[in-house]
């Protein structure tokens, strides 16, 4: 009961008219089958608006465990149905995730942890992400972040791998590929791991969360050469005689100076459960300032929620169907919070909490990894939001039109029209060509108007219209007027087909003189006749013995021929044949 009036007393005494600033709708919930491990908010598609992206763990219901869902926002501003990726199915990690372009295709890929690995969804150019390509990365791959930590421009991946005294750096290269080093360190037990500038020197340095041998955060900064300095172990505030182990890492701008900060939380109940505030100096970051939370507060997220130019602190609280989200004040109190209710989960994961915007209305929504019923969903109601907007000033001034018509425009343009036809073996072409003139009639609508309305949304001041004076115009075809400019008539010779070949003999039976007759010219340079008797023997060749009358009339001399019925075989390029003869006796 004493918690509960702490809390509400808090509350009423620090954050007059806050309501009035931070707004969410009641939670929306995305069923993912399986309990997702983390969420991640990123335009997958490249079409300008935010998608949402879950991990699932394990469920005993094999078609939901261990998937990556990919929610894309359409054009209603609103997310599809999950397209869904299979995982490896390992049972180690949180299987957390980051996105960024690993290949340098200009589109984000997934990385995410799990067992003793990453693995890699790279994005495909039509859309969708190919399998996992998966990256050894030591035992109990638990929570990962991404920056560039040797200075070399591209993007590297640090890895805590949980229980162990070591931190693996997925080092990345040209092509896309990496080179993995397992950094050794005096400290394990790793919750949370994060990657930002926290020295104003604009290299990258790591830092994360350390249980033993000591309670706290580990920063390692990377030096101008790329490489990372020794470990330095930051002490958090905590209760006299209670465990200072933090649990979430969030890094935002918590005093406005243009620096990374960073805040821890105490994951306890009140009034010992806390926030750190870690606010960078000119020389790294300053011992801590501790700040009231409600109970077991877990991930972290710094961003501005209510488009005031100042970074809210959002945290999730581990079984208590709460979301804290602190209102950034310009001197950074962080003095009052103000309370969401969200779906029961005992547990949220370092990486289970997203806030981006998730319906294009320019504020900041929240994604909440729920391992006991799925995704919920709060989307950010502010007075800033697009959806709900404060205008400043409306006028609207009368409107006088005037019209001007009847401006004719002639189009003149010429064509041409073919006919074709066949008369026996004489093709005709004819041509015309046509002069064709269409008359437009111009409408001419002049506008003179003033319309102006201002709208303040997260990302500033929204003006709709402003008009001082237009115009603009409608055309219609009045009439049409088509002239014959000239005609040109074309003919030439078809070819005409190439028949079958023919001939005839006459006359048969003869009496020693054989004509054969053509259906065309056949003279050759190569002709064979061949005489063969009744019992098939060949009786003479008469190659010597024809003559050509015509161009189609061959005449054969068969007078040393006794009388009698022959075969006569008939050889050319064009024809061969074989036909029977008869000679008959001469008359005496």
């Amino acid at each position: 009961m004493s918690r509960f009036l702490y809390t509400v007393l808090l509350l009423i005494c620090l954050a007059p008219g806050l309501t009035a600033q931070i707004s969410f709708l009641a939670y929306q919930n995305i069923p993912t089958g399986a309990p997702p491990e983390s969420v991640l908010i990123a335009d997958f598609n490249l079409d300008g608006k935010n998608d949402l992206a879950a991990m699932t763990g394990y469920s005993f219901v094999l078609e939901n465990d261990r998937k990556l869902l990919i929610y894309y926002q359409n054009e209603q501003r609103t997310l599809n149905a999950p397209e869904i990726y299979p995982a490896p199915e390992t049972f180690q990690g949180n299987r957390a995730m980051v996105a960024d372009d690993l290949n340098h295709d200009g589109r984000p890929d997934i990385i995410f942890t799990h067992g003793d690995s990453i693995g890699i969804f790279y994005s495909l150019v039509f859309g969708g992400f190919g399998p996992v390509v998966n990256v050894f990365s030591g035992q109990y791959a638990g929570d990962i972040a991404k920056g560039d930590l040797n200075h070399d421009g591209f993007t590297d991946i640090a890895v805590a791998n949980g229980g162990n005294f070591f931190v693996t750096l997925h080092y990345g290269t040209p092509d896309g590929s990496f080179s993995t080093q397992q950094m050794t360190t005096p400290y394990s037990d790793f919750r949370n791991v994060e990657i930002a500038d926290l020295n104003n020197d604009q290299l990258d340095d790591l830092v994360f969360v350390s249980a033993y041998p000591t309670g706290g955060l580990v920063l390692y900064s990377q030096q101008q050469n790329g490489a990372l300095a020794d470990p330095l172990f930051l002490s958090p505030t905590v209760e006299q005689g209670f465990p200072s182990t933090p649990y979430g890492i969030g890094v935002g701008d918590l005093n406005n100076d243009g620096k990374n900060d960073l805040v821890t939380t105490s994951p306890w109940n009140t009034p010992i459960a806390n926030l750190n505030l870690w606010i960078q100096g000119n020389n790294g970051l300053a011992a801590p300032s501790v700040r009231q939370s409600y109970d077991i507060p877990e991930p972290v997220v710094v961003t501005d929620i209510n488009c005031d130019g100042h970074d809210e602190i959002v945290v999730v609280h581990g079984g208590w169907l709460r979301m804290s989200v602190y209102n950034g004040l310009p001197a950074g109190e962080y003095s009052y919070y103000v309370q969401f209710d969200i779906p029961n989960s005992s547990h949220f994961n370092a990486k289970g909490l997203a806030v981006g915007d998730l319906n294009q209305d320019g504020m900041k929504d929240v994604a909440i990894a729920s391992s006991n019923t799925g995704i919920a969903l709060l989307y950010n109601n502010g007075q800033s939001s697009i959806f709900n907007p404060v205008s400043s000033v409306t006028s609207l001034a009368d409107i006088i039109t005037t019209t001007q018509k009847d401006t004719s425009t002639p189009v003149r343009a010429v064509f041409t029209r073919t006919t074709t036809d066949t008369i026996d073996y004489v093709r005709l072409v004819r041509t015309d060509s046509f002069l064709v003139t269409e008359n437009w009639v111009e409408t001419t609508f002049y506008v003179d108007s003033v319309y102006l309305h201002t709208r303040t949304t997260c990302n500033g001041a929204l003006v709709d219209t402003l008009h001082g004076y237009f115009f603009y115009s409608s055309n219609e075809l009045s009439w049409i007027d088509t002239t014959l400019n000239s005609t040109r008539i074309d003919s030439f010779f078809l070819p005409r087909p190439n028949l079958p070949l023919t001939y005839s003999l006459f006359p048969n039976p003869n009496r020693g003189t054989l004509f054969i007759s053509f259906s065309e010219a056949l003279q050759s340079a190569f002709l064979s006749v061949e005489i063969f008797a009744a019992d098939g023997k060949r009786v003479g060749f008469n190659t010597n013995h024809y003559e050509w009358l015509s161009d189609d009339l061959l005449r054969l001399d068969f007078l040393d021929v006794a009388a009698g019925f022959y075969a006569l075989r008939f050889k050319s390029e064009r024809l061969s044949f074989t036909e029977k003869v008869v000679k008959a006796e001469d008359a005496h």
